[in-house]
């Protein structure tokens, strides 16, 4: 969609906007359905937005599940552990980049990121009961991974937090 929204004439663009604004000076009865369009507009655009961020994360958690549950039942308990980290960590840097790419601020970053955590850490505790003994252990290390790494963004969400709640206002 982004792509096209950017092919498009750019002279379009500059006349719909001239258009929208020029639409409530001069017809000035249009201004409330006019504000319920772009109302209705901005609705629908942050929905998709917000479903197209989900689909992502769940795209994410269910690539780091299936890797963690490929597991070979000859490979030992540090060789299973050490592939866990290894998708953890590549989950994580996944998780980073994507929140970083579709965030609008520093804390809406942190909001995605731990949002991406915790559904990982959900669909862990979900695919653990059905796992077989090695399954079970890969799950388990990367679990622990997880939480050690969670409770660590946790301090920096709270940091940050901290930190805007301390600056002071803007000027008015």
């Amino acid at each position: 969609m982004a792509e096209d929204f950017l092919k498009a004439d750019p002279l379009k663009f500059i006349g719909m906007g001239v258009l929208g604004l020029a639409v409530p000076i001069f017809f000035p009865a249009l201004r409330p359905q006019l504000a319920a369009l772009l109302k209705a507009g901005a609705k629908l655009a942050l929905e998709a937005e917000f479903d197209a961020d989900d689909a992502l994360a769940d795209g994410l958690v269910d690539t780091a599940v299936n890797a963690l549950t490929r597991v070979s039942a000859e490979a030992s308990e540090q060789e299973l552990c050490h592939r866990s980290e290894a998708t953890v960590n590549r989950f994580l840097a996944a998780a980073r980049t994507s929140a970083a790419r579709r965030g609008w601020d520093q804390q809406d970053v942190a909001h995605r990121y731990h949002k991406r955590l915790v559904k990982l850490d959900h669909a862990i505790s979900r695919a653990h009961p059905g796992a077989r003994p090695p399954q079970r252990t890969a799950l388990e290390h990367a679990s622990k991974l997880l939480k050690k790494h969670h409770a660590v963004s946790q301090r920096r969400q709270y940091a940050l937090e901290e930190r805007i709640a301390r600056s002071p206002a803007p000027p008015t």
